[in-house]
């Protein structure tokens, strides 16, 4: 029920009110109609959160374009705390099907109920798209007053995305089935996001040239060395800071921190400080301007 509201549109124009009232730690730079290109950190921890990280997600925009990469809980709440409305969400990325990069999207296309008939698409592989498509039938999403949802699979073409502004591809990594990193291409710029892997010099090359590096980055050397399973699905610090110690003009975001440990994050920011001035250290919420 939305107590004091008489409908939900009426209770949407007070969120997005309110949302205005919030003041970013970081400012944009913008025109009248265009965004230059940034990222929007919804979220930088693994599948466990901590009190200060959620799980990874971001908005990457460039100009008229934005997308939404991955999509775990509560994500109409943290893009309203980031000045983004979340009823004009319409392209979202889903890198695979693992629960902290999908379990929010249901929610997201319910809470756009009674938007304008422009469909969300989902860009993403074969695996995740029969997933996504289960939960919109049994919560009834394909219902009249929500989003119309077109699929797009990503592995179709050798570049998923493309206008005079932006291109994005698919770039295989090591996770699971079909899942996979992703490359933005803007201008003379290039980033590459990794999402979940281990450590793949393969998938790197592959991306190859790129100026900036959004790297899975769950633990320290040590923590994997006392978890040994979880390196063949992720990667721990010491491998991202000896790549940057042989890439010198490359700037990596490190992000999915899995904190469960004590002082487990100063490990990995003492694994990255031979790199220091390459590493830009993000927090949920923050939005970066490349």
């Amino acid at each position: 029920m939305l107590w004091g509201f008489k409908s939900p549109l009426a209770h949407y124009s007070y969120c997005v009110s309110r949302s205005t009232q919030i003041k970013t730690q970081y400012s944009i730079r913008t025109t009248q109609y265009e965004i230059m290109a940034q990222i929007t950190f919804l979220g930088t921890a693994a599948s466990i959160p901590s009190k200060a990280r959620d799980n990874t997600s971001f908005v990457f925009t460039n100009k008229k374009e934005s997308f939404l990469v991955d999509c775990p809980g509560s994500t109409p709440y943290k893009l309203l705390n980031v000045n983004i409305d979340f009823r004009k969400i319409k392209n979202i990325i889903i890198t695979h099907h693992h629960p902290d990069h999908i379990y929010g999207i249901t929610s997201l296309i319910h809470a756009q109920a009674f938007r304008s008939n422009e469909p969300i698409t989902i860009l993403s592989s074969t695996p995740s798209i029969k997933i996504i498509k289960k939960l919109t039938e049994l919560f009834h999403l394909n219902r009249n007053q929500f989003p119309r949802i077109k699929f797009i699979d990503v592995y179709k073409t050798p570049v998923f995305f493309k206008n005079q502004d932006t291109q994005i591809q698919a770039i295989p990594n090591k996770h699971t089935v079909q899942s996979f990193g992703i490359k933005f291409s803007f201008g003379k710029k290039a980033l590459l996001y990794s999402s979940d892997t281990c450590f793949s010099l393969e998938m790197l090359e592959k991306a190859s040239p790129f100026d900036y590096l959004i790297h899975d980055c769950t633990a320290s050397s040590s923590y994997f060395k006392k978890y040994p399973a979880i390196k063949s699905m992720h990667t721990h610090s010491r491998q991202l800071a000896r790549y940057l110690h042989k890439h010198s003009d490359l700037k990596l975001i490190p992000v999915h921190f899995l904190t469960v440990e004590k002082n487990e994050e100063k490990r990995i920011r003492k694994e990255l400080s031979i790199c220091k001035k390459q590493v830009v250290w993000v927090k949920d919420g923050q939005r970066i301007q490349l």
